[in-house]
């Protein structure tokens, strides 16, 4: 399973425990742990979630290391007084996604969920992002921020620019074939009467980011956004646009 639909599967899932919103990983100050102690704190918690829960911040980092992925779901209603990604650091409430065996593309569809209050695990997880139909019961007022701790560099090289508005109408599957297996560094969902999202990746040119838009599972618009402080702005654009 590509590990970028899984962590976006299960992100959305996510929803459906908590629905709350939650700000970027702060590890700045934390050692993080090497690959063995990874295992060993992964494996105690999966035979008992218990193991994690009433651990503070520090402690998951210190112990699990930076997650996979971080979920912001922001209400349509708020999302105009974000000004830069930075601003959901504010939020109160975190969500830590861990992917079990990431690097094994067969693994299971399983994977570690927290949920953080004050720094506090609240909720641990194992959670099955497999299920069929996932997005049938997402709050329809809510937007779907994903950032993710390993995205790719595209190279603007492999990028054929004069060609990129040919994929416009294309199906949204037919972005792998722009950008190939790469991982996004962020994305967006909203899944109101059209379902709509932005995936943004890193570009190999200064602060550059390529952004594609879909919008009903087909792609609407291509663009190069300057640097990450439009990340939002472009957000806002799409999401709120009828």
């Amino acid at each position: 399973m590509n590990l970028k639909r899984s962590l976006s599967a299960l992100i959305i899932l996510t929803m459906l425990f908590t629905g709350c919103s939650n700000y970027q990983v702060q590890n700045e100050g934390i050692t993080l742990p090497d690959e063995a102690t990874k295992q060993k704190t992964m494996t105690k918690v999966q035979n008992d979630v218990n193991e994690i829960k009433n651990k503070d911040y520090d402690y998951v980092l210190s112990n699990l290391g930076e997650p996979n992925a971080t979920a912001y779901w922001i209400d349509k209603s708020k999302i105009d007084s974000l000004d830069t990604l930075d601003d959901v650091e504010n939020l109160e409430d975190i969500n830590l996604v861990y992917m079990k065996n990431v690097s094994d593309e067969n693994t299971n569809s399983t994977s570690l969920y927290l949920h953080l209050k004050d720094k506090v695990v609240k909720n641990a997880q194992i959670v099955d992002y497999s299920r069929p139909n996932i997005t049938r019961n997402i709050n329809k007022s809510k937007i779907l921020i994903d950032c993710y701790t390993d995205g790719d560099i595209v190279k603007m090289s492999d990028l054929d620019m004069k060609k990129l508005n040919n994929f416009i109408g294309a199906d949204s599957s037919e972005i792998s074939t722009i950008v190939g297996n790469k991982q996004s560094s962020y994305d967006a969902y909203l899944y109101d009467e059209v379902e709509k999202s932005i995936n943004i990746y890193n570009l190999d040119n200064e602060d550059k980011l390529l952004a594609i838009f879909t919008k009903d599972n087909k792609i609407s618009e291509i663009k190069i956004l300057d640097n990450k402080k439009e990340v939002i702005n472009e957000i806002k654009n799409i999401m709120l646009d009828n």
